[in-house]
């Protein structure tokens, strides 16, 4: 599994951009399926991120952490590390290594995994990026069965671990294995929702295994754009929030028309919507968002009653769209720009 790299038409690499990717996996006891088609897609991963010129491969790096849980709920581990590394056949050895087993109880150690990234050694100048591939949420969400309800044993909170991840330029993507999440977590989802959101990242639901390395290449794809635009219009945004007192909403829609008159272009992860609407889960998403802490929000969620997972998408395995496509820049993509802007630590 070595990655032979696809060169341009002319067999230049058209910028130095770098890129570093940090996938963090859940390794417990419903996970191999996950780990074996991530492992398998690696090359196919490498292909697409490096195919469009933007990366050359020494600027690509990927690392991993795997976690499971903690004692009593789990005594093998509860995250391994493996750092970043250009090798991309030594990174698919590292998720050969890997065995799902375990868990002990339904939530797991997500925060202590999401911490271990945050403090990874990033290169300054790349673009960060964070996958999360998981089926349940970390301790301390307010889900049934939880071990440690009070959250993280070791007191990482999660949220302002996302928090410290945005200021510092790292972008969170989750990718949802579902429907199991959806299925036996009330107020999963909403948590992730509001988590990537502080970072600039997306939710990305995953229901048929054949497209998981899409989903990762796309997400990065994203990021590695989206990271363009902050870095060019940075001191405009700040500019127009602390100059002109303008709010994120108001910068978004000018900086909007700007974009759309000169036609820019953005990477685009397309994928199935695969959930009902649902008002008080937006809403619930937005409370997890602007919460400091756990406690703060657990405060104000209200539950969502229900299964919130479409019909067609109830039972594993059902094909799902998902491609890369460059798209005109839409609001959505300029509003995160602006967002990362305005947070980003200078």
């Amino acid at each position: 599994m070595i990655y032979q790299p696809n060169s341009t038409s002319n067999g230049v690499y058209r910028t130095n951009a770098s890129l570093d990717i940090m996938f963090l996996q859940d390794a417990t006891g419903s996970q191999q399926q996950y780990i074996d088609t991530a492992r398998n897609g690696i090359t196919q991963i490498c292909n697409t991120l490096l195919s469009g010129g933007k990366i050359a491969p020494d600027n690509l790096r990927l690392g991993l952490i795997a976690f499971r849980d903690h004692p009593p709920q789990e005594h093998s581990f509860i995250i391994q590390e493996y750092p970043f590394t250009s090798d991309f056949g030594n990174f698919a050895s590292n998720l050969t290594s890997l065995t799902a087993a375990g868990g002990g109880d339904e939530p797991d150690s997500q925060s202590d995994a999401l911490s271990a990234a945050y403090k990874a050694d990033w290169r300054d100048e790349a673009t960060k990026v964070v996958v999360l591939i998981t089926d349940s949420p970390p301790h301390g969400i307010g889900e049934d069965g939880d071990a440690f309800p009070e959250g993280c044993p070791l007191q990482i909170d999660p949220l302002r671990v996302a928090a410290s991840m945005g200021k510092a330029g790292i972008t969170l993507y989750v990718i949802a294995c579902e429907p199991a999440l959806s299925h036996n977590y009330k107020r999963a989802r909403a948590f992730y929702q509001g988590l990537v959101k502080k970072t600039g990242g997306r939710v990305v639901n995953l229901g048929d295994l054949s497209v998981l390395p899409t989903l990762i290449a796309g997400s990065a794809l994203e990021a590695v754009d989206s990271e363009i635009y902050v870095a060019k219009h940075q001191a405009e945004v700040r500019s127009m929030a602390n100059d002109q007192k303008m709010n994120a909403s108001e910068i978004s829609l000018k900086l909007h028309r700007k974009f759309v008159a000169a036609s820019i272009q953005h990477s685009t992860l397309v994928v199935d919507n695969m959930y009902e609407q649902r008002t008080q889960g937006d809403r619930n998403a937005d409370i997890w968002f602007d919460a400091e802490n756990l406690d703060e929000a657990k405060m104000n969620i209200q539950e969502v009653e229900g299964n919130h997972i479409l019909a067609k998408y109830q039972t594993p395995g059902v094909g799902q769209l998902a491609a890369i496509e460059t798209q005109p820049i839409s609001l959505a993509q300029v509003e995160t720009v602006v967002q990362k802007c305005l947070v980003r630590e200078l």
